[in-house]
C-alpha cells in the first residue's frame, strides 16, 4: 500500500478558508485571505519551491517576500501577517512541525499622525451645505452623524430607518467590523439635523441616507460608499478643506472625545474596536498636538536661554 500523500498548500489553504468561514469572519476578510494565500502558493510554484509544508525552507519564504520589497510598508505588513497566521494555524492543527517563519519579523510600520479636522474647517464644511434644499439638509445630517458618532463609512451606508431611534438619540450599527452589533448615541444638534432630513426623506422603510439625482432625493435608493466619499470630497473642495473623507471624521470624533476627557475604553466601544490599540493611536495624535501647544511654556530658546543680543 502506498503511503498517504502529504497535503499540499492549495488544499490546506481551502481548508483554512473554510475554517475562517465557520469562525464567522466576514466575506471581505476571507476574500483578502484568499488573495494573499493564493499569491503565496502561486509564487512558490513559480520559484520551483515545494508545496509540501514540511519541505518549505526559510530561503523560500525570503524569496517570496523579496518580490514585494518595493511595495508600501502597510501592504508588506499585511502580506506577511496573513501568510504567517496561516502558517501558524497549520502548525497548531498538526499539518506540519516545520517552523519556517522562525526568526522572521514583520516590517515595522511607520507611526503616522492623521490630523483631525479643526473646528474652523468643520464650520467651513457646514457652511457649504445649503439647508434650504433637500440635498443640503441631507448633507448636513451626514456630516453631523459622522462627526457625532465616529461610525465607519461602511456602517453609515448600511443604516436603515429602523436602526435610528430619534427620540432616544441612538443608532444601531448592525454587523460592524468583526460581525459585532453595537449602539451609538448622538446629541441634540445631530438629532435636529436628522429630523429635518427625515421630513424630506419620509417615513418609508429602507436606507436612512439615500442618493440624489438632479437635485432631488431618490426615494429608496441607498447612498453607496463610493457616493458618500465622492460627496464628502465635493463638499471639501467647495469649502477649501483638503482630505475630507469618512475616516477623517472618525479620527476627529475620537480625538475630540479624548480631548474632552472621554475614557479610552468609552471611545473604544463607541468606535467598535475589539482592542484599545487603535484608540491609543488617536490618543497619540492628541498628545502630540498638546505637546506642541505647550511648547511655548517651556521653550528653551524663549524661556531658558539668555537673549544673545
Amino acid at each position: 500500500m502506498l503511503p498517504p500523500q502529504a497535503p499540499l498548500l492549495p488544499g490546506l489553504i481551502e481548508t483554512y478558508l473554510d475554517r475562517c468561514t465557520i469562525e464567522g469572519k466576514s466575506p471581505r476578510t476571507i476574500r483578502g485571505y484568499r488573495e494573499s494565500l493564493t499569491r503565496f502558493s502561486r509564487c512558490l510554484q513559480e520559484d520551483g519551491a515545494p508545496l509540501e509544508p514540511d519541505q518549505i525552507r526559510p530561503d523560500h519564504i525570503i524569496a517570496y517576500f523579496v518580490r514585494f520589497a518595493a511595495l508600501s510598508p502597510d501592504t508588506r505588513h499585511r502580506y506577511f501577517r496573513e501568510v504567517r497566521c496561516f502558517w501558524n494555524r497549520l502548525r497548531v492543527a498538526g499539518y506540519t512541525d516545520n517552523d519556517a517563519f522562525r526568526g522572521f519579523r514583520n516590517v515595522r510600520l511607520p507611526v503616522r499622525i492623521v490630523q483631525p479636522l479643526t473646528p474652523e474647517e468643520v464650520a467651513r464644511l457646514f457652511a457649504c451645505c445649503d439647508t434650504a434644499t433637500e440635498i443640503g439638509r441631507r448633507d448636513c445630517a451626514i456630516l453631523l452623524t459622522l462627526l457625532d458618532t465616529g461610525i465607519r463609512c461602511s456602517e453609515m451606508v448600511q443604516l436603515d430607518l429602523a436602526d435610528c431611534a430619534l427620540s432616544e438619540r441612538r443608532l444601531r450599527i448592525r454587523q460592524g467590523t468583526g460581525g459585532k452589533d453595537r449602539v451609538v448615541p448622538f446629541a441634540g444638534r445631530c438629532a435636529e439635523a436628522l429630523a429635518a432630513y427625515f421630513a424630506d426623506r419620509g417615513t418609508a422603510p429602507g436606507p436612512i441616507f439615500v442618493s440624489a439625482y438632479r437635485g432631488q432625493l431618490r426615494d429608496g435608493f441607498r447612498l453607496r460608499a463610493e457616493g458618500l466619499r465622492a460627496r464628502l470630497h465635493k463638499i471639501g473642495d467647495a469649502a477649501g478643506v483638503p482630505r475630507v473623507h469618512p475616516h477623517r471624521f472618525r479620527h476627529t470624533f475620537a480625538t475630540w472625545a479624548i480631548a474632552h476627557d472621554a475614557r479610552e475604553i468609552d471611545v473604544q466601544h463607541l468606535l467598535g474596536h475589539s482592542c484599545p490599540d487603535m484608540v491609543r493611536r488617536y490618543s497619540a495624535t492628541y498628545g502630540s498636538v498638546q505637546a506642541a501647544e505647550r511648547h511655548a511654556a517651556f521653550s528653551p530658546v524663549d524661556g531658558m536661554v539668555a537673549d544673545p543680543s
